[in-house]
């Protein structure tokens, strides 16, 4: 029994021996790690510190280089002149004053002062680039400055203008609080003469008498402090730690990119890590008879955990198919960045990819996972640092992005970043969509800050010239009106509160009317609600594939009526005739033929190859003649990169459909595209139309419509005539047809029967 309790007592000893040396390893290994980590993280702060001086010198510079250019292309001769334009550009800027300097020194100030610097005027005319002086003392109010200077002329004098700053605008800059207030930051020069301090409470003049006053004697801290001086000397950055008994100070410096500046930044080591690091002591003590006999066991329940802890991670936050983050993750990390007030400038966006159902349709499920996939890929290759990427929710992203400077500029990378997407080496052009909302307070949680960015992308969504939107008050007053609309859709289609117009056109040689354009309107409660309120809404919704083809049947519907109540009129009036040869009946009705009708559609309807098939089975239910309807398009719909237009156009035309291109003029159709289009007329939109009579380039632009058509052997019409000057211009260059107030607005059928059977 002796034996078998020495053996035991041994093994425990042993074991506690391991774990002992094994755990003062592991404290000294955190220790490292510890310093190390806390040196990274200094050395990110100094960069971000560094690029945030170098940022606001730069806008310093900027501003001085856009007065000296002002300054000599505008060949001012005057100093107000030059102080003018310093007020007008200088706006937010930190300086205090602008001067100009005279080839003998003197100086003139823009608030009244004039200074002798006549002993240092070599040094600002030597040097024709923008320079920026070391630290000095103002001669007008004895305060710290730097000054930036860069030579020019005024009238025929060589001067130089100067731009002045108080030093201690610099100090602004820095980070208020490093580590709880146990950091400081200098801007130093190569000699360690502090220029800028977050600390104002310090007297020191120099950082390397700061420093020395700070370590203790030993040898390897006054070697650490003449290796960082020999290091800021040498033009290196670099990080170290300096200790001074127990304590310890961490040290950071790089170089600024202006004259032989550093920042620096000294921060004290954490006494809450020391603290911690005895904690483990006693508690491994006092723990190590329960570690012996668990600690196995441990090793098998933690291994455990962590398979099924990352197994339940991943289910609970990331995303399959993309590996992004899903929704909860989104919520979860996105909030920590909302309340973070240290982190600036935060935008949150919602972002979605067009017509990705009808990708998937055409293409599979497989394929559209892929895109999802690559298009996240594109998000994170694009944004890289500060934001957070997430796929939420079907084909939505959403993510934060912050300490951005321009997101208009951020925002266009992605859109054209994005705008061709390669899978299985074949290349898709996608069409995205943002709703963006800058995070100004704390006022919104995450889901209503998210909930305002997909507003904004509600309102862009289907916007053929826009791609993103950024959200204001006004769209959702905007969204609440397109919601009540949206809401009644369906029920005032069902209720036939969609209403056919139809506008004559006339044959600007026969001066009759031989076609007519068929317009909705929609009449609820007896008032019309203007197309220009619906039309949009629905375009985006693509409730108008529904409108379309309800308007399609109901003109097939009526030009079915007109066909027989028209052919049996004239059939009834020539039977009249040969039985008793009374010619009346026949003289008013013989002449009376039921005009071509064009409808339009919308682009929406592309997105289906076979979408003219209903149109044909419609048309076929009515017994009409497909030649009979002319479909107009706008000339926007033939810009989607992401349809193949001609292809569509072609497959209308084969079924014997007539088609013609409206809005011509107003969008960006390439006379190459416009000669493989074909189309069977050519609309000349309205705002040409209404400048005939002031502006002869406008009479340019129609003429030259006119020639491209008749060269194509396309037919004209002109949009929007309303006066005599406009048909006499326009039958002149040749143009075939006429549509607008001066021959009768949008009529109802009604009253679109009496002009049928008044234009014989």
């Amino acid at each position: 029994m002796n034996k078998k309790y020495k053996i035991y007592l041994i093994v425990i000893i042993i074991l506690i021996v391991i774990i002992t040396i094994s755990l003062i390893l592991y404290i000294n290994k955190v220790q490292k790690l510890t310093n190390k980590s806390t040196l990274n993280s200094l050395k990110e702060l100094t960069k971000q510190d560094v690029a945030k001086i170098q940022n606001n010198i730069n806008e310093h510079i900027r501003i001085l280089e856009t007065i000296v250019n002002e300054t000599e292309n505008n060949k001012l001769e005057k100093p107000e002149q030059v102080f003018e334009i310093y007020n007008r550009n200088s706006g937010n800027s930190q300086f205090s004053r602008i001067a100009i300097m005279y080839e003998t020194g003197q100086t003139s100030t823009n608030d009244g002062q004039v200074v002798d610097l006549s002993e240092e005027k070599e040094d600002f005319f030597s040097n024709n680039d923008v320079k920026i002086s070391q630290t000095r003392q103002s001669k007008i109010d004895n305060k710290k400055i730097n000054i930036y200077s860069k030579k020019t002329k005024l009238g025929n004098e060589n001067v130089v203008i100067l731009l002045v700053i108080e030093t201690n605008k610099y100090e602004e800059i820095f980070i208020q609080s490093i580590y709880s207030g146990n950091g400081n930051e200098y801007i130093i020069t190569k000699e360690g003469q502090i220029i800028a301090k977050s600390n104002k409470n310090e007297n020191e003049i120099n950082i390397y008498e700061n420093i020395t006053n700070t370590i203790d004697n030993k040898k390897t801290s006054k070697n650490i402090l003449e290796n960082i001086k020999q290091n800021i000397q040498n033009n290196e950055d670099g990080q170290d730690i300096l200790y001074n008994g127990i304590k310890k100070y961490f040290v950071t410096y790089q170089k600024l990119n202006i004259n032989d500046w550093y920042l620096i930044i000294i921060t004290k080591g954490s006494a809450v890590a020391e603290e911690l690091n005895q904690v483990i002591i006693i508690m491994f003590i006092i723990s190590i008879l329960i570690i012996s006999i668990i600690s196995v066991v441990s090793i098998y329940i933690l291994k455990s955990e962590e398979k099924k802890e990352k197994s339940l991670y991943n289910l609970a936050y990331i995303d399959p198919i993309t590996k992004l983050g899903n929704h909860n993750y989104f919520n979860q990390q996105g909030e920590k960045i909302l309340i973070n007030n240290k982190i600036k400038n935060k935008y949150v966006i919602a972002l979605d990819i067009d017509k990705f159902k009808s990708f998937n349709k055409k293409h599979g499920h497989k394929l559209g996972d892929k895109l999802l996939e690559e298009v996240g890929k594109k998000l994170k290759e694009i944004l890289k640092e500060n934001s957070i990427i997430c796929r939420v929710s079907n084909d939505i992203y959403g993510v934060i992005v912050y300490e951005i400077e321009d997101i208009e500029q951020q925002v266009s990378s992605i859109c054209q970043n994005i705008s061709k997407i390669i899978i299985n080496n074949v290349e898709y052009n996608i069409l995205i969509y943002l709703g963006i909302y800058k995070i100004i307070d704390n006022k919104y949680n995450l889901l209503e800050s998210f909930d305002k960015a997909l507003i904004a992308h509600d309102k862009v969504k289907g916007n053929s010239e826009k791609q993103h939107y950024i959200y204001n008050e006004k769209i959702e007053l905007q969204l609440e009106k397109e919601n009540e609309i949206e809401n009644i859709m369906q029920q005032a289609l069902e209720k036939e509160e969609f209403v056919i117009y139809y506008q004559p056109k006339i044959s600007s040689k026969s001066n009759k009317m031989t076609q007519a354009e068929a317009l909705v309107r929609w009449i609820r409660d007896g008032k019309m609600i203007p197309p220009n309120e619906f039309i949009p809404i629905f375009e985006k919704n693509r409730f108008i594939i529904k409108l379309d083809k309800y308007i399609f049947e109901k003109v097939c519907k009526d030009l079915r009526f007109w066909k027989q109540k028209y052919e049996k009129t004239i059939r009834d009036s020539n039977k009249n005739d040969n039985e008793n040869n009374n010619n009346s009946i026949n003289n008013i009705n013989e002449d009376i033929k039921v005009p071509m009708i064009s409808i339009n559609i919308s682009k929406e309807h592309f997105y289906e190859e076979e979408f003219i098939k209903e149109f044909v089975n419609i048309a076929k239910k009515y017994n009409i003649e497909p030649k009979e309807i002319e479909l107009e398009i706008t000339e926007s719909a033939t810009l989607n990169k992401q349809i193949d237009v001609i292809k569509v156009m072609n497959n209308i035309k084969r079924y014997g459909f007539r088609l013609s291109l409206d809005d011509f003029g107003t969008g960006t159709s390439t006379l190459a595209m416009l000669q493989n289009m074909p189309i069977d007329t050519l609309k000349i939109d309205k705002i040409f139309v209404d400048k005939i009579d002031f502006n002869d380039t406008n009479k340019n632009i129609i003429e030259y419509i006119v020639y491209i058509a008749k060269k194509l052997n396309l037919t004209t019409v002109a949009e929007g005539v309303e006066n005599r000057n406009q048909i006499n211009y326009l039958k002149n260059i040749g143009c075939d047809m006429f549509q607008g107030y001066y021959f009768s607005k949008p009529i109802d059928k009604k009253n679109f029967e009496k002009y049928i059977e008044n234009s014989k």
